[in-house]
């Protein structure tokens, strides 16, 4: 691992002006769970990385006016733990459960992984399946974007320099909709996804009005499958 210099700030203010100032030769740390095997490596070598863990007001998950939001700092973990999004989005639930280990669940933050744009994202399924949107703040405004645009090619995103993803948040499905996901790895556990599947459909009676289907590990990014929907 080559040198580097390392900030933590205790805002998200002081955050967006510190990597305001840092050009392009930074990254963003959240839990660790992808990064530092990438500094390991030497894959990637940033002059300065920029620490989020202390900025508090990134982690929350709540229902909020037909929304699940959740802040880019929360864990894993901490979905599994939410029984708001146990009962009322099974499909992150059985997603956020099968991701990696307890270790591992207890830092990756769901903004990470998506930020990380790995194609097996094990987040970015079953949030592209439920029709998530994306915040995305810098110190020149905030803006907000379907999931599905906010992964442009192999592990990157439409961030901008100076950006930071802040929230995801989703329409909570209705009662009588019916999720699942399935992953396919050369394991059971702490597993890269071979393929992984979402499915969220909307019925009516017996009937599925309207369908959304995501996969991973299939493409460069994760991805909807319109075709298929549209057959639903």
């Amino acid at each position: 691992m080559n040198d580097f210099d390392f900030l933590s700030p205790r805002s998200l203010n002081t955050a967006l002006r510190a990597i305001s100032t840092k050009g392009r030769n930074y990254k963003i740390i959240a839990g660790g769970t992808n990064l530092v095997p990438d500094m390991r490596s030497q894959s990637i070598s940033p002059r300065w990385v920029i620490d989020l863990g202390g900025i508090d007001t990134l982690r929350f998950l709540k229902e909020e006016r037909g929304l699940i939001r959740i802040g880019a700092l929360t864990t894993m973990a901490d979905l599994v733990d939410s029984k708001l999004v146990r009962n009322r989005a099974p499909l992150l639930w059985q997603a956020a459960s099968r991701f990696a280990g307890p270790i591992v669940r207890n830092r990756a933050t769901v903004g990470g992984n998506l930020v990380d744009a790995s194609p097996a994202a094990d987040s970015a399924v079953p949030l592209l399946a439920l029709q998530a949107q994306v915040k995305l703040q810098s110190l020149k405004g905030k803006r907000t974007m379907p999931l599905e645009q906010f992964f442009a090619d192999y592990r990157k995103t439409a961030i901008r320099p100076g950006e930071i993803l802040t929230e995801i948040a989703f329409p909570i499905p209705e009662r009588t909709a019916k999720s699942a996901y399935h992953k396919m790895g050369r394991r059971n556990a702490m597993a890269i996804s071979v393929v992984s599947v979402g499915v969220l459909l909307k019925m009516k009676g017996d009937i599925c009005s309207e369908a959304t289907v995501a996969l991973g590990a299939v493409a460069p990014t994760p991805i909807r499958v319109l075709k298929v929907e549209s057959l639903l």
